[in-house]
Protein backbone atom coordinates (compact mmCIF):
# COMPACT_ATOMS: atom_id res chain seq x y z
CA UNK A 1 0.00 0.00 0.00
CA UNK A 2 2.92 2.17 0.62
CA UNK A 3 4.31 5.04 -1.90
CA UNK A 4 7.33 7.38 -1.30
CA UNK A 5 5.42 10.13 -0.03
CA UNK A 6 6.80 13.14 -2.14
CA UNK A 7 6.56 11.03 -5.24
CA UNK A 8 2.54 10.65 -4.06
CA UNK A 9 2.25 14.27 -3.57
CA UNK A 10 3.51 15.19 -7.34
CA UNK A 11 1.89 12.43 -8.46
CA UNK A 12 -1.45 12.89 -7.73
CA UNK A 13 -1.26 16.52 -8.25
CA UNK A 14 -0.43 15.35 -11.85
CA UNK A 15 -3.40 13.12 -12.16
CA UNK A 16 -5.95 14.96 -10.26
CA UNK A 17 -4.96 18.23 -12.50
CA UNK A 18 -4.73 16.62 -15.65
CA UNK A 19 -7.97 15.05 -15.26
CA UNK A 20 -7.13 11.97 -17.12
CA UNK A 21 -9.86 8.76 -16.80
CA UNK A 22 -8.58 5.39 -16.35
CA UNK A 23 -9.53 4.29 -20.20
CA UNK A 24 -6.98 6.82 -21.57
CA UNK A 25 -3.99 4.98 -19.60
CA UNK A 26 -4.55 1.96 -19.75
CA UNK A 27 -2.03 0.09 -22.69
CA UNK A 28 -3.33 -1.38 -25.56
CA UNK A 29 -3.28 -5.33 -24.86
CA UNK A 30 -3.68 -7.67 -27.32
CA UNK A 31 -4.77 -11.07 -26.75
CA UNK A 32 -5.25 -14.66 -28.49
CA UNK A 33 -6.04 -17.99 -27.30
CA UNK A 34 -3.94 -21.35 -29.12
CA UNK A 35 -5.46 -24.07 -29.47
CA UNK A 36 -3.69 -26.37 -26.80
CA UNK A 37 -5.83 -23.54 -24.49
CA UNK A 38 -2.89 -21.04 -23.36
CA UNK A 39 -3.34 -17.43 -23.49
CA UNK A 40 -0.80 -14.81 -24.63
CA UNK A 41 -1.19 -11.05 -24.26
CA UNK A 42 1.04 -9.01 -25.83
CA UNK A 43 1.80 -5.36 -25.09
CA UNK A 44 3.64 -3.14 -27.55
CA UNK A 45 6.01 -0.68 -26.72
CA UNK A 46 8.64 0.36 -29.72
CA UNK A 47 11.70 1.22 -29.08
CA UNK A 48 12.14 -0.97 -25.87
CA UNK A 49 15.87 -3.12 -26.68
CA UNK A 50 14.66 -5.77 -24.83
CA UNK A 51 11.50 -7.63 -23.99
CA UNK A 52 10.04 -8.79 -20.98
CA UNK A 53 8.13 -12.13 -20.59
CA UNK A 54 6.03 -13.55 -17.51
CA UNK A 55 4.34 -17.20 -17.61
CA UNK A 56 1.65 -17.40 -15.22
CA UNK A 57 0.11 -20.41 -13.99
CA UNK A 58 -2.87 -20.23 -12.16
CA UNK A 59 -3.63 -22.26 -9.24
CA UNK A 60 -0.44 -21.74 -6.67
CA UNK A 61 -0.15 -22.99 -3.20
CA UNK A 62 -4.28 -22.65 -2.50
CA UNK A 63 -4.48 -25.97 -5.05
CA UNK A 64 -1.84 -27.87 -3.18
CA UNK A 65 -3.02 -31.34 -1.89
CA UNK A 66 -1.54 -31.64 1.77
CA UNK A 67 0.85 -34.34 0.21
CA UNK A 68 2.27 -31.69 -1.79
CA UNK A 69 2.49 -28.61 0.35
CA UNK A 70 5.64 -26.62 -0.59
CA UNK A 71 5.40 -28.35 -4.67
CA UNK A 72 4.89 -24.80 -5.96
CA UNK A 73 7.59 -23.06 -4.02
CA UNK A 74 9.95 -26.05 -5.15
CA UNK A 75 8.84 -25.36 -8.82
CA UNK A 76 9.75 -21.65 -8.18
CA UNK A 77 13.02 -23.04 -7.12
CA UNK A 78 14.16 -25.97 -9.15
CA UNK A 79 12.04 -25.52 -12.97
CA UNK A 80 12.36 -21.81 -12.96
CA UNK A 81 15.58 -20.51 -10.39
CA UNK A 82 18.43 -21.21 -12.97
CA UNK A 83 18.36 -22.51 -16.73
CA UNK A 84 21.18 -24.30 -17.78
CA UNK A 85 21.62 -27.03 -20.51
CA UNK A 86 21.17 -30.05 -18.42
CA UNK A 87 17.80 -28.74 -17.78
CA UNK A 88 16.51 -28.92 -21.40
CA UNK A 89 18.43 -32.31 -22.03
CA UNK A 90 15.09 -34.83 -23.10
CA UNK A 91 17.17 -37.77 -24.11
CA UNK A 92 16.80 -41.04 -22.40
CA UNK A 93 19.16 -44.25 -21.17
CA UNK A 94 21.92 -45.63 -18.63
CA UNK A 95 24.40 -42.00 -18.53
CA UNK A 96 21.63 -39.42 -19.22
CA UNK A 97 20.44 -36.72 -16.89
CA UNK A 98 17.40 -38.18 -16.49
CA UNK A 99 18.56 -41.66 -15.33
CA UNK A 100 21.20 -40.22 -12.86
CA UNK A 101 18.43 -37.76 -11.75
CA UNK A 102 16.44 -40.46 -10.88
CA UNK A 103 19.04 -42.73 -9.43
CA UNK A 104 19.91 -40.13 -6.47
CA UNK A 105 16.45 -39.50 -6.09
CA UNK A 106 16.46 -43.67 -5.31
CA UNK A 107 19.65 -42.92 -2.47
CA UNK A 108 18.16 -40.09 -0.75
CA UNK A 109 14.99 -41.77 -0.42
CA UNK A 110 17.08 -44.57 1.28
CA UNK A 111 19.07 -42.37 3.13
CA UNK A 112 16.14 -41.01 4.77
CA UNK A 113 14.72 -44.08 5.25
CA UNK A 114 17.59 -45.57 7.05
CA UNK A 115 18.08 -42.19 9.37
CA UNK A 116 14.14 -42.73 10.32
CA UNK A 117 14.43 -45.81 11.42
CA UNK A 118 18.00 -45.17 13.42
CA UNK A 119 16.02 -42.75 15.26
CA UNK A 120 13.19 -45.31 16.42
CA UNK A 121 15.96 -47.50 17.11
CA UNK A 122 19.05 -46.45 17.81
CA UNK A 123 20.39 -49.96 17.68
CA UNK A 124 19.50 -50.31 14.42
CA UNK A 125 22.67 -51.18 12.06
CA UNK A 126 22.78 -48.29 9.51
CA UNK A 127 23.75 -48.62 5.97
CA UNK A 128 24.54 -44.96 5.96
CA UNK A 129 28.31 -44.91 4.77
CA UNK A 130 27.56 -47.19 1.78
CA UNK A 131 24.92 -45.47 0.67
CA UNK A 132 26.53 -41.90 0.82
CA UNK A 133 29.69 -43.84 -1.15
CA UNK A 134 26.64 -44.06 -3.82
CA UNK A 135 25.02 -40.71 -3.26
CA UNK A 136 28.46 -39.18 -3.68
CA UNK A 137 29.37 -40.79 -7.12
CA UNK A 138 26.54 -40.15 -8.68
CA UNK A 139 26.19 -36.77 -7.54
CA UNK A 140 29.69 -36.25 -8.56
CA UNK A 141 28.53 -37.71 -12.33
CA UNK A 142 25.69 -35.19 -12.12
CA UNK A 143 28.57 -32.51 -11.55
CA UNK A 144 30.56 -33.70 -14.69
CA UNK A 145 27.32 -33.32 -17.03
CA UNK A 146 26.19 -29.95 -15.26
CA UNK A 147 27.71 -26.27 -14.34
CA UNK A 148 30.56 -25.18 -13.29
CA UNK A 149 29.80 -21.71 -12.31
CA UNK A 150 26.45 -19.62 -12.26
CA UNK A 151 27.92 -17.79 -15.79
CA UNK A 152 26.59 -20.87 -17.51
CA UNK A 153 22.75 -20.07 -17.22
CA UNK A 154 21.86 -19.46 -20.79
CA UNK A 155 20.06 -16.40 -19.95
CA UNK A 156 22.53 -14.37 -17.51
CA UNK A 157 24.92 -15.58 -20.71
CA UNK A 158 22.93 -13.51 -22.82
CA UNK A 159 22.50 -10.67 -20.66
CA UNK A 160 19.08 -11.33 -19.37
CA UNK A 161 17.38 -11.66 -15.82
CA UNK A 162 15.66 -14.63 -14.26
CA UNK A 163 13.16 -14.64 -11.47
CA UNK A 164 9.89 -17.30 -10.20
CA UNK A 165 7.87 -16.44 -7.22
CA UNK A 166 5.18 -19.10 -5.45
CA UNK A 167 1.90 -16.74 -4.78
CA UNK A 168 -1.18 -18.40 -2.96
CA UNK A 169 -2.60 -18.22 -6.44
CA UNK A 170 -0.08 -18.77 -8.45
CA UNK A 171 3.32 -19.37 -10.06
CA UNK A 172 4.97 -16.96 -11.61
CA UNK A 173 8.25 -17.01 -13.74
CA UNK A 174 9.89 -13.79 -15.32
CA UNK A 175 12.27 -13.63 -17.59
CA UNK A 176 14.46 -10.19 -19.70
CA UNK A 177 16.07 -10.67 -22.14
CA UNK A 178 17.94 -8.59 -25.00
CA UNK A 179 15.02 -8.30 -28.23
CA UNK A 180 17.34 -10.06 -30.66
CA UNK A 181 16.99 -13.28 -27.75
CA UNK A 182 13.03 -14.16 -28.44
CA UNK A 183 13.42 -16.95 -30.59
CA UNK A 184 15.91 -18.37 -28.39
CA UNK A 185 13.57 -18.03 -25.65
CA UNK A 186 10.81 -19.12 -26.81
CA UNK A 187 12.46 -22.52 -27.69
CA UNK A 188 14.09 -22.90 -23.96
CA UNK A 189 11.05 -22.22 -22.31
CA UNK A 190 8.97 -24.60 -24.75
CA UNK A 191 11.43 -27.11 -24.22
CA UNK A 192 11.73 -26.56 -20.34
CA UNK A 193 8.05 -27.52 -19.99
CA UNK A 194 8.80 -30.42 -22.15
CA UNK A 195 11.37 -31.77 -20.29
CA UNK A 196 10.56 -30.87 -16.53
CA UNK A 197 14.37 -31.93 -15.81
CA UNK A 198 14.10 -30.65 -12.29
CA UNK A 199 18.17 -31.09 -12.20
CA UNK A 200 18.59 -28.87 -9.57
CA UNK A 201 15.37 -30.63 -6.97
CA UNK A 202 17.81 -31.86 -4.17
CA UNK A 203 19.41 -27.93 -3.73
CA UNK A 204 16.28 -26.75 -4.30
CA UNK A 205 14.58 -28.60 -1.52
CA UNK A 206 17.45 -28.15 0.64
CA UNK A 207 17.42 -24.49 0.46
CA UNK A 208 13.65 -24.25 0.80
CA UNK A 209 13.69 -26.09 4.04
CA UNK A 210 16.47 -23.96 5.12
CA UNK A 211 14.58 -21.18 4.50
CA UNK A 212 11.42 -22.46 6.59
CA UNK A 213 13.79 -23.42 9.57
CA UNK A 214 15.55 -20.30 9.67
CA UNK A 215 12.28 -17.70 9.30
CA UNK A 216 12.74 -14.81 11.84
CA UNK A 217 8.86 -15.10 12.42
CA UNK A 218 5.55 -16.83 11.79
CA UNK A 219 3.58 -14.44 12.79
CA UNK A 220 1.57 -13.77 9.87
CA UNK A 221 1.28 -17.64 9.15
CA UNK A 222 -0.06 -17.96 12.65
CA UNK A 223 -3.00 -15.78 12.28
CA UNK A 224 -3.59 -16.91 9.04
CA UNK A 225 -3.85 -20.50 10.19
CA UNK A 226 -6.36 -19.26 12.99
CA UNK A 227 -8.47 -16.88 10.56
CA UNK A 228 -8.72 -19.64 7.74
CA UNK A 229 -8.73 -22.35 9.68
CA UNK A 230 -8.86 -26.09 7.59
CA UNK A 231 -8.20 -23.71 4.30
CA UNK A 232 -5.14 -23.94 1.86
CA UNK A 233 -4.36 -20.02 2.73
CA UNK A 234 -4.02 -20.89 5.98
CA UNK A 235 -1.46 -23.33 5.99
CA UNK A 236 2.00 -22.73 7.21
CA UNK A 237 4.56 -24.98 4.75
CA UNK A 238 6.75 -24.38 8.67
CA UNK A 239 4.07 -26.90 9.57
CA UNK A 240 5.12 -29.66 6.40
CA UNK A 241 8.71 -30.08 7.11
CA UNK A 242 8.50 -33.52 7.35
CA UNK A 243 6.50 -33.98 4.06
CA UNK A 244 9.08 -31.71 2.37
CA UNK A 245 11.67 -33.77 3.32
CA UNK A 246 10.02 -36.74 2.08
CA UNK A 247 8.76 -34.98 -1.16
CA UNK A 248 10.94 -36.91 -4.11
CA UNK A 249 11.58 -35.51 -7.61
CA UNK A 250 9.45 -38.03 -9.17
CA UNK A 251 6.55 -36.75 -7.43
CA UNK A 252 7.16 -33.21 -7.87
CA UNK A 253 7.71 -33.91 -11.74
CA UNK A 254 4.26 -35.59 -11.60
CA UNK A 255 3.00 -32.36 -10.07
CA UNK A 256 4.23 -30.11 -12.36
CA UNK A 257 3.12 -32.25 -15.35
CA UNK A 258 -0.88 -31.65 -14.16
CA UNK A 259 -0.22 -27.93 -12.99
CA UNK A 260 2.25 -26.26 -15.69
CA UNK A 261 0.53 -27.05 -19.02
CA UNK A 262 -0.82 -24.64 -21.29
CA UNK A 263 -4.59 -25.01 -20.32
CA UNK A 264 -3.36 -23.04 -16.69
CA UNK A 265 -0.90 -20.86 -18.60
CA UNK A 266 -0.74 -17.10 -19.42
CA UNK A 267 1.98 -15.88 -21.32
CA UNK A 268 2.03 -12.15 -20.83
CA UNK A 269 5.21 -10.41 -23.33
CA UNK A 270 6.28 -6.67 -22.82
CA UNK A 271 8.59 -5.48 -25.87
CA UNK A 272 9.22 -3.46 -28.90
CA UNK A 273 7.37 -6.55 -30.81
CA UNK A 274 3.54 -6.90 -31.41
CA UNK A 275 0.98 -9.84 -32.02
CA UNK A 276 1.86 -10.65 -35.60
CA UNK A 277 5.78 -10.53 -34.96
CA UNK A 278 5.87 -13.04 -32.05
CA UNK A 279 2.14 -14.97 -32.71
CA UNK A 280 4.62 -17.10 -35.17
CA UNK A 281 7.41 -18.36 -32.50
CA UNK A 282 5.04 -19.01 -30.56
CA UNK A 283 2.96 -20.59 -32.42
CA UNK A 284 5.71 -23.08 -32.95
CA UNK A 285 7.43 -23.63 -29.79
CA UNK A 286 4.36 -23.36 -27.22
CA UNK A 287 1.79 -24.13 -29.20
CA UNK A 288 3.28 -27.60 -29.86
CA UNK A 289 3.15 -28.44 -26.11
CA UNK A 290 0.19 -30.48 -24.93
CA UNK A 291 -2.54 -29.29 -23.45
CA UNK A 292 -2.69 -31.54 -20.50
CA UNK A 293 -5.51 -33.68 -18.87
CA UNK A 294 -9.08 -31.29 -18.49
CA UNK A 295 -8.89 -32.14 -14.26
CA UNK A 296 -11.52 -30.11 -12.51
CA UNK A 297 -9.60 -27.44 -10.12
CA UNK A 298 -10.27 -28.62 -6.50
CA UNK A 299 -12.52 -26.57 -4.42
CA UNK A 300 -11.59 -26.02 -1.23
CA UNK A 301 -13.35 -26.08 1.91
CA UNK A 302 -15.80 -23.18 2.86
CA UNK A 303 -14.51 -21.00 6.01
CA UNK A 304 -17.81 -18.68 6.78
CA UNK A 305 -16.68 -15.18 7.36
CA UNK A 306 -18.44 -14.69 10.82
CA UNK A 307 -16.26 -17.34 11.61
CA UNK A 308 -16.54 -15.82 15.20
CA UNK A 309 -14.22 -13.02 17.09
CA UNK A 310 -10.98 -15.63 17.52
CA UNK A 311 -7.64 -14.76 19.52
CA UNK A 312 -4.01 -16.12 19.75
CA UNK A 313 -1.54 -15.16 22.22
CA UNK A 314 2.00 -16.11 21.63
CA UNK A 315 5.40 -15.45 22.22
CA UNK A 316 7.93 -15.28 19.13
CA UNK A 317 10.80 -13.54 19.94
CA UNK A 318 11.56 -9.99 18.49
CA UNK A 319 9.19 -7.01 19.31
CA UNK A 320 5.54 -7.36 20.18
CA UNK A 321 2.66 -6.89 17.73
CA UNK A 322 -0.30 -6.55 17.24
CA UNK A 323 -2.07 -8.51 13.93
CA UNK A 324 -5.83 -8.40 13.11
CA UNK A 325 -7.36 -10.64 10.37
CA UNK A 326 -10.88 -9.90 8.86
CA UNK A 327 -12.25 -12.86 6.35
CA UNK A 328 -13.11 -10.70 3.11
CA UNK A 329 -14.52 -11.75 -0.18
CA UNK A 330 -12.38 -12.87 -3.16
CA UNK A 331 -11.58 -9.77 -5.52
CA UNK A 332 -14.14 -10.95 -7.76
CA UNK A 333 -16.39 -9.85 -5.16
CA UNK A 334 -18.05 -6.06 -5.76
CA UNK A 335 -17.02 -5.13 -2.00
CA UNK A 336 -13.38 -6.04 -2.81
CA UNK A 337 -12.35 -2.48 -4.21
CA UNK A 338 -14.40 -0.92 -1.51
CA UNK A 339 -12.33 -2.96 1.22
CA UNK A 340 -9.14 -1.94 -0.96
CA UNK A 341 -10.17 1.81 -0.25
CA UNK A 342 -10.68 1.15 3.09
CA UNK A 343 -7.58 -0.51 3.89
CA UNK A 344 -6.02 2.79 1.62
CA UNK A 345 -7.64 5.22 3.92
CA UNK A 346 -6.54 3.59 7.52
CA UNK A 347 -2.95 2.50 6.40
CA UNK A 348 -1.98 4.42 3.03
CA UNK A 349 1.47 6.39 3.87
CA UNK A 350 2.45 8.89 6.06
CA UNK A 351 -1.58 10.20 5.58
CA UNK A 352 -3.44 7.06 6.59
CA UNK A 353 -5.45 7.22 9.49
CA UNK A 354 -3.37 4.16 11.87
CA UNK A 355 -0.12 6.04 11.22
CA UNK A 356 -0.99 9.78 11.66
CA UNK A 357 -3.67 9.13 14.50
CA UNK A 358 -2.03 6.00 16.63
CA UNK A 359 1.47 7.13 15.18
CA UNK A 360 2.13 10.61 15.33
CA UNK A 361 -0.81 12.30 17.11
CA UNK A 362 -1.32 9.71 19.90
CA UNK A 363 2.23 8.09 20.43
CA UNK A 364 0.89 4.67 21.05
CA UNK A 365 2.52 2.78 17.60
CA UNK A 366 5.97 3.11 16.20
CA UNK A 367 4.69 0.94 13.07
CA UNK A 368 0.96 0.62 11.55
CA UNK A 369 0.35 -1.13 8.10
CA UNK A 370 -3.21 -2.15 6.24
CA UNK A 371 -3.00 -4.60 3.26
CA UNK A 372 -5.34 -6.91 1.57
CA UNK A 373 -4.01 -10.29 -0.20
CA UNK A 374 -1.45 -11.41 1.97
CA UNK A 375 -3.19 -14.77 2.02
CA UNK A 376 -4.58 -14.91 -1.43
CA UNK A 377 -7.67 -13.16 -3.30
CA UNK A 378 -8.78 -15.65 -6.18
CA UNK A 379 -10.71 -16.92 -2.80
CA UNK A 380 -12.34 -15.30 0.19
CA UNK A 381 -9.10 -13.87 1.80
CA UNK A 382 -7.63 -11.92 4.76
CA UNK A 383 -7.98 -7.73 5.39
CA UNK A 384 -5.19 -7.35 7.67
CA UNK A 385 -3.94 -4.77 10.21
CA UNK A 386 -0.39 -4.98 11.24
CA UNK A 387 0.80 -2.53 14.20
CA UNK A 388 4.04 -2.63 16.48
CA UNK A 389 3.35 -0.51 19.81
CA UNK A 390 5.49 2.55 20.90
CA UNK A 391 7.71 2.08 23.92
CA UNK A 392 5.49 1.60 26.82
CA UNK A 393 2.19 0.65 25.77
CA UNK A 394 0.61 -2.34 25.29
CA UNK A 395 -1.36 -4.67 22.79
CA UNK A 396 -4.57 -4.61 24.85
CA UNK A 397 -4.55 0.00 24.13
CA UNK A 398 -3.20 -0.57 20.26
CA UNK A 399 -6.36 -3.03 19.87
CA UNK A 400 -8.58 -0.50 21.91
CA UNK A 401 -7.17 1.98 19.17
CA UNK A 402 -7.80 0.17 16.34
CA UNK A 403 -10.90 -0.62 17.14
CA UNK A 404 -11.90 3.15 17.65
CA UNK A 405 -10.82 3.27 14.23
CA UNK A 406 -12.77 1.16 12.78
CA UNK A 407 -15.63 2.05 14.18
CA UNK A 408 -14.94 5.81 13.15
CA UNK A 409 -14.36 4.64 9.44
CA UNK A 410 -17.57 2.65 9.85
CA UNK A 411 -19.68 5.41 11.35
CA UNK A 412 -18.41 9.16 10.84
CA UNK A 413 -18.86 10.96 7.45
CA UNK A 414 -15.20 11.11 5.32
CA UNK A 415 -13.62 14.48 4.34
CA UNK A 416 -13.61 15.27 1.15
CA UNK A 417 -9.59 15.99 1.31
CA UNK A 418 -8.80 12.67 3.02
CA UNK A 419 -11.26 10.89 -0.03
CA UNK A 420 -9.81 12.86 -2.97
CA UNK A 421 -6.46 12.23 -1.66
CA UNK A 422 -6.95 8.14 -1.14
CA UNK A 423 -8.40 7.65 -4.39
CA UNK A 424 -5.49 9.60 -5.75
CA UNK A 425 -3.07 7.76 -4.21
CA UNK A 426 -4.74 4.36 -5.62
CA UNK A 427 -5.06 5.72 -9.39
CA UNK A 428 -1.54 6.67 -8.92
CA UNK A 429 -0.68 3.28 -8.09
CA UNK A 430 -2.34 1.46 -10.41
CA UNK A 431 -0.59 3.41 -13.30
CA UNK A 432 2.62 3.96 -11.80
CA UNK A 433 2.51 0.17 -12.25
CA UNK A 434 1.47 0.20 -16.21
CA UNK A 435 5.01 1.63 -16.54
CA UNK A 436 7.64 -0.75 -16.25
CA UNK A 437 7.57 -3.79 -18.21
CA UNK A 438 7.95 -5.93 -15.27
CA UNK A 439 5.15 -4.27 -12.97
CA UNK A 440 2.65 -4.39 -15.65
CA UNK A 441 2.93 -8.19 -16.64
CA UNK A 442 2.65 -9.07 -12.83
CA UNK A 443 -0.91 -7.38 -12.48
CA UNK A 444 -1.94 -8.47 -15.66
CA UNK A 445 -1.12 -12.19 -14.85
CA UNK A 446 -1.99 -11.75 -11.18
CA UNK A 447 -5.53 -10.58 -12.32
CA UNK A 448 -6.23 -13.21 -14.30
CA UNK A 449 -5.39 -15.59 -11.54
CA UNK A 450 -7.40 -14.32 -9.04
CA UNK A 451 -10.41 -13.08 -11.12
CA UNK A 452 -10.42 -15.14 -14.41
CA UNK A 453 -9.71 -11.65 -16.08
CA UNK A 454 -6.58 -9.79 -16.95
CA UNK A 455 -9.32 -7.10 -17.89
CA UNK A 456 -10.29 -6.90 -13.97
CA UNK A 457 -7.70 -3.98 -13.12
CA UNK A 458 -8.60 -1.86 -15.84
CA UNK A 459 -12.37 -2.33 -14.39
CA UNK A 460 -11.52 -1.50 -11.37
CA UNK A 461 -9.15 1.40 -11.87
CA UNK A 462 -12.57 2.84 -14.16
CA UNK A 463 -14.84 1.67 -10.84
CA UNK A 464 -12.35 3.58 -8.52
CA UNK A 465 -13.59 6.78 -10.41
CA UNK A 466 -17.28 6.61 -9.40
CA UNK A 467 -16.91 4.72 -6.09
CA UNK A 468 -18.38 6.42 -3.36
CA UNK A 469 -17.95 7.02 0.40
CA UNK A 470 -21.06 5.62 0.88
CA UNK A 471 -20.10 2.16 -0.80
CA UNK A 472 -16.70 2.07 1.85
CA UNK A 473 -18.93 2.47 4.91
CA UNK A 474 -21.27 0.06 3.93
CA UNK A 475 -18.32 -2.37 3.10
CA UNK A 476 -16.86 -1.98 5.97
CA UNK A 477 -19.93 -2.20 8.04
CA UNK A 478 -20.46 -5.55 6.72
CA UNK A 479 -16.96 -7.13 6.94
CA UNK A 480 -14.81 -4.81 9.51
CA UNK A 481 -16.75 -6.71 12.45
CA UNK A 482 -16.04 -8.71 15.08
CA UNK A 483 -17.58 -12.40 14.07
CA UNK A 484 -15.22 -11.67 10.77
CA UNK A 485 -12.08 -10.90 13.05
CA UNK A 486 -8.76 -12.94 14.37
CA UNK A 487 -6.75 -11.14 16.45
CA UNK A 488 -3.33 -12.23 17.31
CA UNK A 489 -0.97 -10.96 20.36
CA UNK A 490 2.73 -11.58 19.35
CA UNK A 491 4.79 -11.11 22.45
CA UNK A 492 8.33 -10.20 22.86
CA UNK A 493 10.59 -13.44 23.74
CA UNK A 494 11.24 -14.28 27.09
CA UNK A 495 14.77 -14.65 28.12
CA UNK A 496 15.72 -17.71 26.75
CA UNK A 497 13.76 -17.08 23.63
CA UNK A 498 11.33 -19.11 23.87
CA UNK A 499 7.75 -19.36 25.41
CA UNK A 500 7.58 -22.05 28.36
CA UNK A 501 3.95 -22.89 27.73
CA UNK A 502 5.11 -23.39 23.97
CA UNK A 503 7.79 -25.77 25.00
CA UNK A 504 5.51 -27.76 27.14
CA UNK A 505 3.14 -28.07 24.91
CA UNK A 506 5.60 -29.41 22.29
CA UNK A 507 7.04 -31.84 24.09
CA UNK A 508 3.97 -33.33 25.49
CA UNK A 509 1.72 -33.30 22.33
CA UNK A 510 4.84 -35.40 20.55
CA UNK A 511 5.00 -37.59 23.61
CA UNK A 512 1.10 -38.56 23.15
CA UNK A 513 2.08 -38.63 19.34
CA UNK A 514 5.05 -41.03 19.16
CA UNK A 515 2.62 -43.32 21.58
CA UNK A 516 0.00 -43.27 18.57
CA UNK A 517 1.17 -42.70 15.43
CA UNK A 518 3.99 -44.62 13.21
CA UNK A 519 4.16 -41.99 10.75
CA UNK A 520 6.68 -39.51 10.97
CA UNK A 521 4.92 -36.67 8.41
CA UNK A 522 1.46 -37.73 10.35
CA UNK A 523 3.08 -37.48 13.80
CA UNK A 524 4.31 -33.93 12.68
CA UNK A 525 1.24 -32.97 11.49
CA UNK A 526 -0.84 -33.76 13.98
CA UNK A 527 1.84 -32.08 16.57
CA UNK A 528 1.62 -28.26 14.46
CA UNK A 529 -1.85 -28.98 14.15
CA UNK A 530 -2.50 -28.86 18.41
CA UNK A 531 -0.02 -26.21 18.94
CA UNK A 532 -1.98 -24.37 16.63
CA UNK A 533 -5.30 -24.69 18.54
CA UNK A 534 -3.81 -23.93 21.62
CA UNK A 535 -2.53 -20.51 20.54
CA UNK A 536 -5.85 -19.71 20.22
CA UNK A 537 -6.23 -20.04 23.93
CA UNK A 538 -5.20 -17.50 26.75
CA UNK A 539 -2.59 -18.38 28.97
CA UNK A 540 -4.53 -20.16 31.55
CA UNK A 541 -6.82 -21.88 29.44
CA UNK A 542 -3.55 -23.11 27.87
CA UNK A 543 -2.06 -24.18 31.04
CA UNK A 544 -5.32 -26.01 32.26
CA UNK A 545 -5.56 -27.69 28.70
CA UNK A 546 -1.83 -29.00 29.16
CA UNK A 547 -2.43 -30.29 32.58
CA UNK A 548 -5.19 -32.40 30.93
CA UNK A 549 -3.18 -33.69 27.77
CA UNK A 550 -0.05 -34.48 30.45
CA UNK A 551 -2.33 -36.47 32.84
CA UNK A 552 -2.82 -38.99 29.46
CA UNK A 553 0.91 -39.78 29.19
CA UNK A 554 2.31 -42.55 31.32
CA UNK A 555 4.05 -41.38 34.58
CA UNK A 556 7.71 -42.03 33.22
CA UNK A 557 7.02 -39.25 30.16
CA UNK A 558 5.86 -36.53 32.14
Amino acid sequence: MRLPVPFLAAACGFVLSAGLTAQERLPDVQERRLANGMRLLVVERRGLSAFHATLVFRGGRAEEPPALAGATDLLARALFGHTYPEDLETAQGPTSVDALLTQEEGLLESLRQERLRQQKDPGFAAQHTGLEENLQKVQAALRARGVSSPLDDLYLARGGRQRAEAGPDALLAETELPADAFAFWCRTEAQRLTALQLSRFAEARTELLGALRNRDSRGAALLRGAALPGHPYGRDLADHLPALEALRRSDLRAWARRACVPRRLTLILVGGAGMEAVLPLIERSFGALPAGADVEDPLPPEIPADLGDRRIQASLGGSARLLAGWRIPPRSHRDHLALRMAAQLLGGGRSGRLPLRLGEQKGLAQEATVRLGGAGARLPGLFVADLVPAEGHTLAELEAALDTEILKLQQEPISTDEWQRAVAQLEVGYLAAQDEPRSLARILGLSWAETGDWRTVGLELQRLRTLAPEAVQTAARVWLQPSHRTVAHLQQGSAGGEDPLEVAATRILKALAVARIEDLAQRERLVAEGLRQLRMLTPAERARTLKLLEAQLPAEKR
